[in-house]
Parts: C-alpha cells; structure tokens; sequence
C-alpha cells in the first residue's frame, strides 16, 4: 500500500470501515425516452430522484440532531446518508466539520484519561470523510492518490469546489499526527503543507482564514530539518491576522507557537491580552488558561535578573 494511501486507510485507522463511494447517477439522453431502453433510463431516473431525496433527508436529520447538541447523531445521519446520496460530497464535509471542531478542542484541553484516544478516532474519521468528499468531486486527482504522484502534483487538480475538504482532510491528518506522536507529523509534514498551501491559494479566508493559521502551526511545529521555519510561522500567522483580524484562534496561535517558542513575551500579551478582553466566552477562558501560565511559559522577572555576587548567566 503507498504511503499516501495509508493517511486514509491505515493511518487513520479506519481501514475496517470504509465503503465504497456512490457514483453520481448517469445521466439519461434525451433520445432514449423514444427506444427500447426507455424503462432502463426511467429507472435510473428514479435511482437519481431516490438518492436525492435520501441526501435532503439524511441533511435534515443531521441538521435537526446538532440542534439538539447530539453531535454523534448528526454525523451518523450525514456519513450513513452519504452512502445513499449521488451527490456524497455535502454530506461528508459536514460530518467533517464536526469531527474537526471536536478533535481539535479536545486536543487544546487533554482534561481527561480518554480524551487523546477520542481526538484520535475524531481526526481520523474527519480525514477520511473529508478525503472522500474532495476525491469524488475531482475522481482523476483522487485516482492519483496512489504513492505515484507527488501531493503537490495532486492537489494542483482540486478546484474550488473541493477547497473546504482538501484543508479538512489536512487539518485533521495534522491533528491525528499529533495524537500519536512527533514522528507521525513530521513523516505527514509534505501531504500536510501541500494540501494546505492548495486551500490558502483556493479560499484563504476559509475558517477564519484557516489554510495560512494552520500553514503557520505547522512551520512552528516542526524541526528545521523537516521545513520548520519560525520567520515562516510568523508570516503565515500574520497573514491570517490581516485576512481574519476578529478570529481569536490566530491571535492564540500566534502567541502559542511563535511568541512562546521565540521567547516574545510582548508579543505573546499582545495577541492573548486582546482574546482575553473580547467577546467569544470559550477563547477569553483560553487566554485566561494561557495568561496565568505566563511565568511558565517565558520565566518570571525574578528569574531573569542577575544574582548576588553572580554572572548573571
């Protein structure tokens, strides 16, 4: 199996259940009403009409149960109606959405024993849902998927269209890699970079300007001697900030990745201090998290000055 294919099947875990995609309905000539295969024709109309009606119903049931707040409910309705539907792709993103969010906040919080195995299950399950999507709206660049292709080469063939599930798909393998330790994100680092960068040039202002914050993430994350670049994270960041200006999550990772791994502490309050004093409660409770480790994080001042009859070093 390429190592490509692995971030959907064995990568993420999810080898055992997978299905195969359904294919958009054929469509019928004109001229075939008028023949013998008429009642073929019709009949493929009504497997079109039917697995439309089973897409609205499937969007509407999992619409209904987020309302509730019963996220799992909602994704079994998209990703079970999605097997049904001729257009799977709507389907998929949204359960992918979920699944992102949930992951992602779970792994900022790690308060639990269970936790880093449901963000584990969660990126996975994202990453595949979002891979189909994109793959069937553009099937040759997904064919390419094979461990043949360079990714770059690959994700050149995505459209707009498949935008949301390209940075889906990288976001979520990102946040898997993380589950499972450093190695992971640095063996996925190349896929990873070049979906996102595809999604900055695609829709750069998705997700609060997303494909340049999570770019960023990544350079911080990451060792130089696998394309880490602190100056790198820093633009990135700094281009989500001047797309996205009022999306706390660039103000946080700005601070999160370069301020505290450069040692930036003025700018490290900058960008927490503004999260900290607006109006999304659950990204103020962050900074709050963030502000009281301060002295953690950068040192106190006690600890920065000189001591008796010492160097200072």
């Amino acid at each position: 199996m390429s190592a490509r294919a692995l971030v959907v099947v064995a990568v993420l875990g999810a080898a055992a259940c997978l299905t195969a995609r359904t294919a958009p309905t054929p469509s019928v000539p004109a001229s075939a009403l008028h023949d013998e295969a008429a009642p073929a024709s019709a009949s493929q109309a009504g497997h079109a009409l039917d697995a439309a009606a089973a897409a609205g119903a499937a969007q509407a049931a999992g619409d209904e149960a987020l309302q509730r707040g019963d996220q799992d409910g909602a994704i079994s309705a998209w990703e079970e109606g999605a097997l049904r539907a001729s257009d799977p792709a709507p389907l998929y993103d949204r359960a992918a959405r979920v699944r992102k969010d949930r992951a992602v906040r779970a792994l900022l919080k790690l308060d639990g024993p269970d936790v880093l195995p449901a963000a584990a299950r969660d990126a996975a399950a994202c990453a595949s849902d979002a891979h189909r999507s994109w793959a069937v709206r553009f099937p040759i660049a997904g064919a390419q998927v094979d461990g043949e292709h360079q990714s770059a080469e690959v994700y050149a063939q995505v459209g707009v269209a498949g935008a949301e599930a390209l940075y889906l798909e990288a976001v979520c393998t990102a946040t898997w890699a993380r589950t499972q330790g450093f190695t992971q994100l640095v063996e996925r680092r190349v896929e990873v970079m070049e979906a996102l960068k595809r999604a900055a040039i695609l829709a750069p202002d998705l997700d609060g300007a997303g494909p340049h914050r999570e770019l960023g993430r990544l350079y911080a994350s990451l060792p130089s001697y696998a394309g880490g670049d602190l100056a790198e994270a820093r633009r990135e960041l700094e281009a989500a900030l001047a797309r996205a200006p009022s999306v706390a999550a660039n103000h946080l990772e700005l601070a999160r990745s370069v301020a505290v791994k450069s040692q930036d502490r003025a700018l490290f309050e900058l960008q927490v201090k503004q999260v900290a004093d607006g109006p999304d409660k659950a990204a103020a409770s962050e900074a709050a998290d963030l502000l009281a480790r301060e002295d953690d994080l950068f040192g106190t001042a006690e600890a920065a000055q000189p001591t008796p009859g010492g160097t200072g070093k």
